[in-house]
């Protein structure tokens, strides 16, 4: 197998908050998949490459109790591939082998390794860092930047802390900023701005402008008002001028947004040295990596 062995990975897992599923959505290095999984240690880790036309693997695993991958590190974790704390292993095998083989407690019996090459040293990185956040309420986050200064940090409209573009509920009104666009008019996708004052619904804490918050037309007090209409017409109190009844003992509610925050992990080899003094490559030293490993989790907005 002679041949250069730089490789770099491009890739976005996205992890669903229920099951930890994968669903790789983009790659590079001949339109195989990069996968990993929790190794048969505790606090293991393992990412890996199968190419089955060539029944060849390459994988990479490490032990730490600070890696988490929806947990931003501080700073990047340091491996040193002569210790023998993590591993980079290529291996070439008699048949195609599948994800199990990495990721079964169980590993499939009838696999033999017809060539291995392990790194005996070489210095691994690994980051985890916040690559995006988002609330998901069909606002675009540059759209969120209410004060056209480009930081979107420091827009917050209902002084909550959290800043629109991961709020979704920018006014925090109890009815979400996502419910609050549609304005019923066809061919015309303007935010419905319910009394016509020139601030939007999902922006407007008094949204049918009768001199009553909207929260506060939650009459019922569940939490909503959106289910609350006391004169029987087709529109909610919160909706309707002509209801100005009120409940002033209702309260924005801390858990009605999650923020979908997508943590990337990081993974830089460098200075590698294979067993075998790299006889079967071309480059005697070369660098491996496994780049932009996003995991996307949906977090509650007061994680605290």
């Amino acid at each position: 197998m002679k041949k250069p062995f730089v490789f770099i990975f491009f890739i976005a897992a996205f992890f669903s908050c229920d099951d930890g599923d994968i669903i790789i959505t983009g790659f590079e290095f001949e339109d195989i998949d990069l996968q990993l999984c929790n190794g048969s240690l505790e606090n293991e880790s393992v990412f890996f490459k199968i190419n089955a036309s060539n029944n060849e693997a390459i994988s990479y695993n490490f032990v730490s109790e600070k890696y988490n991958s929806i947990t931003v590190l501080d700073s990047p974790i340091t491996f040193d591939l002569s210790e023998g704390t993590s591993n980079l292993i290529y291996r070439q095998f008699n048949v195609s082998i599948s994800n199990d083989y990495y990721c079964s407690s169980v590993p499939p019996s009838d696999i033999i390794i017809t060539e291995e090459l392990n790194a005996i040293s070489g210095i691994a990185e690994i980051n985890v860092l916040i690559a995006s956040e988002d609330d998901e309420d069909n606002v675009p986050a540059e759209e969120e930047d209410i004060n056209g200064n480009g930081d979107l940090e420091d827009d917050d409209t209902d002084g909550d802390g959290i800043p629109n573009y991961k709020d979704q509920d920018d006014d925090d009104d109890n009815v979400l900023t996502s419910v609050e666009l549609e304005n019923g008019i066809a061919d015309n996708d303007d935010p419905r701005d319910t009394d016509g004052d020139g601030t939007p619904d999902y922006l407007d804490d008094d949204d049918d402008g009768d001199g009553v918050p909207t929260i506060n037309e939650d009459i019922d007090g569940d939490g909503s008002p959106r289910n609350d209409n006391t004169d029987g017409d087709d529109l909610f109190n919160y909706l309707d001028p002509d209801t100005t009844e009120r409940n002033d003992n209702v309260s924005p509610d801390p858990d009605n947004t999650e923020v979908l925050t997508t943590f990337r992990t990081t993974i830089n080899i460098n200075n590698i040295i294979f067993d075998g003094n790299n006889e079967n490559f071309e480059n005697d030293d070369f660098s491996f990596g496994f780049r932009d490993v996003d995991n996307r989790r949906n977090l509650p907005k007061n994680p605290n």
